[in-house]
């Protein structure tokens, strides 16, 4: 049943999951780079979206 939503992550995952600082997480959240949603004063990500800031980055590498 929930196998079709895209799991959801917070901002300390984010930064364990790209090997980034929190401040950076974060700058990429505030930014809009990765798309985001806030719980009350927590941020959550879906999967998904770092997926495509990852694509969108290496595009932008090749040209």
């Amino acid at each position: 049943m929930y196998d079709e939503y895209n799991e959801i992550i917070t901002v300390e995952e984010l930064a364990e999951y790209l090997r980034i600082g929190m401040n950076t997480a974060y700058g990429l959240v505030n930014s809009g780079e990765i798309q985001s949603f806030k719980i009350k004063n927590s941020y959550r990500i879906q999967r998904s979206a770092i997926v495509d800031f990852i694509i969108k980055k290496n595009s932008q590498l090749k040209n």
